[in-house]
């Protein structure tokens, strides 16, 4: 059987499950989905991620505004 026929297959990055938005993310974008933000006074959604959207319609975080 000729080998150079097959296909060679990366090794595929490990993808992760964000619990904050859902999303799969890998290695280049885990800043945005662990490492915490200083987005201003929402109480709900101070110290999470970027990835998060607050569901507070008065949200005013640049951030994490809810975007309904």
């Amino acid at each position: 059987m000729d080998q150079s026929s097959t296909p060679l297959t990366e090794p595929r990055a490990e993808r992760l499950s964000c619990w904050h938005c859902g999303e799969d993310y890998g290695p280049d974008e885990r800043a945005r989905h662990t490492e915490p933000v200083q987005c201003g006074p929402c109480i709900v959604c101070a110290g999470k991620p970027a990835c998060c959207s607050c569901r507070l319609m008065y949200c005013v975080c640049e951030v994490h505004r809810y975007r309904g």
